[in-house]
C-alpha cells in the first residue's frame, strides 16, 4: 500500500473543499489506486517541513493557507521548505496544491522543486503564464487597460523558468466541496416557465469588499452589479447595495438563490466562485464572464452549453438577461446540460483519475 500525507491549512471553508475529495474518495484510491491518505493540519511552512521529515510517505500533498501567501517572505520560506524536502527526499513525490484564487499565484518559485504543481484552475494554454500582466493575471491586466483600476500597491504572479511549465495543472475547484456533491443529486426543480416557482429573475448578491479603499475587487464588483440597473424595472433583481452593512443574512443569501431563475456571478479573487456551483445545484442558469481561457475541474463552464458567457466589460448582459428570461425553453436546456455534466464529474471519478495521473 503507497502512502501519501496530505498536509497543510484546514481552518476554512476554501481549505476544505479542496480536502474532502480525499476523504469521500478514500475507498476508491485504497482500492483502485492502492492508495492511502493521511490528513494533517499545520499552519506555518515550518510546521509543513516537520510533519513531512516525521512521517513517512511516498507522496506529499502540499497545502499552504491563501492568508498569508502575498508575503515575499513567506514565498521564499516555501521555496526553502519545499527545496530542502526535495533534496532530502528525492524518492517522495512533491504535489504542491496552490491556495490561490487566481489563474495566477507567487508560489511559481517551487516549481523547480515539485512534481506536480496543481491550480483550481489554471489557463489553458499554459504559455501564457510567460506574459507579463498587470497585476499578475490576463484578469487584472484586462481591469487595468479597459477601466483604468488601479493596481500599483496589487500582484500576484511570478516567473517561469523553461523547463517547469509542464508541470502546472488543473487539479480540483470548489465545485468538488462535499455540499456540492450531496445537493446535485437532489431531485431537479427547474424553475423557467409559467409556472415556475421561482420568483426571482436574477439573482447577484455578492461582496463587494471594503468599499473605504477603492480597491480593485471593490470597483469591479460594484460595475458588474450596476451593469444590471437596466433590468430593473422589468423584472425581479436581487442584487448587493452598495452600503456594505446591508449586506444579507446566509440565509437570505440562500433563500433568494434558490428562487432565481438567472444567476448572475461575476468574477471575485479569481474566475470561479461558489456561487457558480451552488446556481448549477440549485437549477438556476449561470450566466458569467466568459471563462474560455481557463482549464478546471468539475467544468461546468462549456460556452453555451452549460453555462451564458457574457463579456468581460458586462457590455451584453442585459440583452442576454432578456433574451434567457424571454426564451425559457433554451434556459432549461442549458441549466439540465450544466447539471449532467456536473454529476459526471462525480458520477466518472474524476478526482481520482487525477491522483492516478500524478501517482503514475
Amino acid at each position: 500500500m503507497r502512502v501519501g500525507i496530505l498536509i497543510g491549512y484546514g481552518n476554512d471553508n476554501i481549505a476544505k473543499a479542496q480536502r474532502e475529495p480525499f476523504l469521500y474518495y478514500k475507498k476508491e484510491l485504497k482500492n483502485r489506486l492502492n492508495l492511502e491518505i493521511k490528513q494533517y493540519t499545520a499552519q506555518t511552512f515550518d510546521e509543513i517541513d516537520l510533519i513531512c521529515r516525521t512521517h513517512d510517505s511516498d507522496i506529499i500533498f502540499l497545502l499552504p493557507s491563501w492568508r498569508e501567501s502575498l508575503s515575499n517572505e513567506l514565498v521564499n520560506k516555501a521555496k526553502n521548505v519545499v527545496k530542502n524536502l526535495k533534496t532530502d527526499y528525492p524518492k517522495r513525490k512533491l504535489v504542491f496544491i496552490d491556495p490561490f484564487a487566481q489563474t495566477s499565484t507567487n508560489y511559481f518559485i517551487v516549481l523547480p522543486y515539485v512534481d506536480y504543481f496543481l491550480k483550481r484552475q489554471c489557463y489553458k494554454d499554459l504559455e501564457t503564464y510567460r506574459k507579463n500582466f498587470v497585476g499578475g493575471s490576463s484578469l487584472t491586466d484586462f481591469l487595468a487597460k479597459h477601466w483604468n483600476l488601479d493596481f500599483s500597491q496589487w500582484y500576484v504572479g511570478s516567473e517561469l523558468s523553461e523547463d517547469n511549465i509542464h508541470k502546472i495543472m488543473s487539479g480540483w475547484n470548489l465545485g468538488s466541496a462535499k455540499k456540492f456533491k450531496q445537493s446535485l443529486f437532489r431531485k431537479s426543480i427547474l424553475g423557467f416557465g409559467k409556472t415556475a416557482k421561482k420568483t426571482i429573475d436574477i439573482f447577484c448578491r455578492l461582496s463587494l469588499g471594503n468599499t473605504n479603499n477603492n480597491e480593485w475587487y471593490t470597483e469591479y464588483r460594484i460595475k458588474a452589479v450596476e451593469a444590471l440597473n437596466p433590468l430593473v424595472s422589468d423584472y425581479k433583481v436581487a442584487k448587493s447595495a452598495q452600503d456594505q452593512n446591508n449586506l444579507v443574512s446566509p440565509r437570505q443569501y440562500n433563500s433568494e438563490l434558490k428562487k432565481s431563475k438567472i444567476v448572475f456571478s461575476p468574477f471575485g479573487w479569481g474566475e470561479n466562485c461558489w456561487r457558480d456551483f451552488e446556481a448549477i445545484c440549485h437549477d438556476c442558469l449561470l450566466i458569467k464572464p466568459s471563462m474560455s481561457h481557463i482549464a478546471t475541474n468539475p467544468n461546468i463552464f462549456v460556452e453555451d452549453e452549460t453555462y451564458v458567457p457574457v463579456q468581460w466589460d458586462f457590455s451584453d448582459l442585459e440583452e442576454k438577461c432578456r433574451y434567457y428570461l424571454e426564451h425559457p425553453e433554451q434556459a432549461e436546456a442549458i441549466i439540465r446540460n450544466a447539471r449532467e455534466a456536473y454529476k459526471k464529474y462525480f458520477q466518472q471519478e474524476e478526482f481520482v483519475k487525477i491522483i492516478e495521473k500524478i501517482i503514475k
